[in-house]
């Protein structure tokens, strides 16, 4: 089978110091069926000379406001024509050929959501941590409890999986990846891994995750949610049992 069209998007605002070396490493896969879509929120900074001197590579791009980072990304899905959607963001970076893994994964048309390894990389360029991305092995309500993640900067989505989940909520800011990615899998959509290096996820004192106040916030009311709709009667048995062992566990390891 062919490669499958993706349609990548990048979210920015006034991130013009990343700017560049995220569109680079976009363009620069050599990836043959690639829509390239910058949604950016009307910055003040550079960004905008950067984005024009990259108009003729980029499929479409405007410098507009909007309503968040969630609502941008939208947009960009809403424009999309890919069969495979990806995002981004304006500070992270994909690695070579995450663009050609992706899409041979994603020629199987089994497989809706594929997700590679990503690095979490410091400004000096030390790593923090290899998150190597597995599928969900656990019951629902420990899925939402224990918090199972895979890393966005990675993921990429059959496009179908965005017409029939809808995109990201746009009244998160800061955990809207993490819902999406909790509401793929609780509706049993989950990825398929794929054992190779595929994004960069730059962390640095200016990135919306190192506010740790405002994202527990957000995300304690989106876990209060998820339990809400998925924990149901007999769950909750299972989960009460589940903790019990738990600590019986604990408090054996510390008699040891």
């Amino acid at each position: 089978m062919p490669l499958p069209r993706i349609s990548v998007i990048t979210p920015s605002l006034n991130q013009g110091a990343y700017l560049e070396r995220t569109i680079r490493s976009v363009l620069d896969q050599g990836y043959p069926e690639l829509e390239y879509i910058v949604v950016d929120g009307g910055s003040q900074d550079q960004s905008v000379s950067i984005l024009e001197r990259y108009s003729e590579q980029i499929t479409r791009w405007v410098s507009e406001e909007d309503d968040g980072q969630a609502n941008a990304i939208n947009k960009g899905f809403s424009w999309a024509t890919g069969d495979v959607v990806a995002y981004i963001n304006s500070d992270d970076y994909y690695l070579p050929g995450a663009l050609d893994r992706a899409g041979t994964a994603m020629r199987d048309p089994t497989v809706r959501w594929c997700v590679g390894h990503c690095r979490y990389e410091h400004a000096d360029g030390a790593l923090e941590r290899l998150f190597v991305p597995t599928r969900p092995s656990m019951p629902r309500w420990t899925m939402i409890r224990e918090t199972w993640y895979v890393p966005q900067a990675s993921s990429f989505w059959r496009r179908d999986v965005i017409d029939e989940l809808g995109g990201l909520r746009d009244d998160l800011h800061y955990v809207f990846d993490l819902e999406f990615g909790l509401r793929c899998a609780l509706n049993g959509i989950t990825p398929l891994p794929i054992e190779h290096e595929t994004a960069v996820r730059y962390l640095h004192g200016e990135a919306k995750s190192a506010s740790p106040a405002s994202f527990t916030n957000e995300f304690i009311a989106v876990q209060r949610e998820l339990e809400e709709e998925w924990i149901g009667a007999g769950d909750r048995i299972h989960d009460v049992a589940f903790r019990a062992r738990r600590r019986l566990a604990r408090n054996l390891g510390k008699v040891l």
